[in-house]
């Protein structure tokens, strides 16, 4: 019975959430889904092109927006469902990081992101700025969460008693602020 790009995907998925991204070679994911490696490259050509689709698939959990809320908030329900989507899956901050800094990930939810912006009444330029800032925010802050958690776990670091979702809240709260800055200036 063949595997499915699908079951590929979701055994990288249990990879990373019961070890890590370093334990995720294509050796290990052959030996999850009992097949030889190379069989993995029907569905892959290589691991870059896994990791990014390993960050499409778990972003395309990010519910979309509510066309009936305001802007602002459907950037804040987009930013927090980003977030939520990223601490399912230990790792998958940087694994989206590096597949979105290679250019093999659509990226579809920055886009969605920029749509919303600009169709809350923001500039072109200043959507992409405020999509940037976003993304930024979450992905950063995220891998900086989910290393220290590994570490924490790893006993090689205590607890630093930082609150990231606080940290993630007020920068977001700041981000939006600007958004709806920058839209009432076009605005006036």
């Amino acid at each position: 019975m063949s595997n499915s790009r699908a079951d590929i995907l979701a055994a990288a998925r249990g990879v990373l959430t019961r070890h890590s991204l370093a334990d995720l070679t294509m050796r290990r994911l052959a030996a999850e889904v009992r097949v030889r490696p190379n069989a993995l490259y029907w569905h892959f050509p290589n691991k870059q092109t896994l990791l990014a689709a390993l960050a499409d698939d778990i972003l395309a959990s990010v519910p979309g927006p509510d066309p009936a809320l305001p802007w602002d908030r459907q950037l804040a329900d987009l930013a927090t469902g980003i977030r939520a989507a990223l601490l399912a899956v230990p790792d998958s901050a940087e694994v989206v990081s590096s597949s979105w800094a290679s250019g093999l990930s659509d990226k579809a939810v920055a886009d969605v992101i920029t749509a919303v912006a600009v169709a809350g009444g923001l500039t072109d330029r200043d959507a992409q700025a405020i999509t940037t800032a976003i993304c930024q925010l979450v992905i950063g802050l995220t891998i900086e969460e989910q290393t220290r958690a590994q570490m924490e776990r790893l006993g090689v670091i205590g607890p630093s008693g930082r609150d990231f979702g606080a940290e993630f809240a007020d920068g977001l709260d700041v981000i939006l602020d600007g958004a709806r800055h920058r839209a009432a200036a076009i605005d006036a």
